[in-house]
């Protein structure tokens, strides 16, 4: 008996991580396949589990009849599973290194919907970068990797801010 087994199958992990990047979209089975690039009947199956742990949502549209498919945001654990997937994405994508050595010996932070797991496809990723310079850098490559615009916030001193936009970066997530 495996004791250690992970609750989701890669598949549907992938399927969580793509319901997280396209939040505020609906997807059917058929477009989930196509870009996971997997066969329509694997994700039918991934989704019967992600459906029972109440993981996703399914939506039947009145005239077509397609199934449409999104995240549960009713189920508290969903929304600290898109945390982690959003945070995973800034490390996978590599944005978290390549800010540290664009901005050496600066604190940088994620603040607002993206580090709450509140995001939406239109929503962007909010950075601080205290204690340094402003400069422009090419973050076109990590958006296009997060489908997010990413918007550099430079701040001197947190403590020199608005106390609700200190607060509000100060709740956010040190990289």
């Amino acid at each position: 008996m495996n004791t250690h087994k992970l609750k989701f199958t890669l598949l549907q992990q992938e399927i969580i991580n793509l319901l997280s990047i396209k939040t505020g979209t609906k997807l059917n089975q058929r477009r989930i396949s196509i870009l996971l690039k997997v066969s329509p009947t694997a994700v039918s199956k991934s989704l019967i589990k992600l459906k029972n742990h109440k993981i996703i949502q399914l939506e039947k549209d009145k005239f077509s009849k397609i199934l449409s498919i999104s995240l549960n945001f009713e189920n508290p654990k969903v929304q600290y599973l898109k945390r982690i997937e959003n945070i995973k994405m800034i490390y996978e994508s590599e944005l978290a290194e390549f800010l540290y050595e664009s901005f050496p010996g600066s604190r940088i932070i994620l603040f607002g919907s993206y580090s709450r797991g509140e995001d939406t496809i239109t929503s962007d990723v909010d950075i601080a970068i205290v204690k340094s310079k402003e400069k422009n850098i090419n973050l076109i490559k990590y958006e296009e990797m997060l489908e997010r615009k990413i918007n550099l916030n430079f701040y001197k001193d947190l403590n020199k801010l608005d106390i609700n936009l200190k607060a509000n970066i100060e709740r956010g997530i040190d990289l």
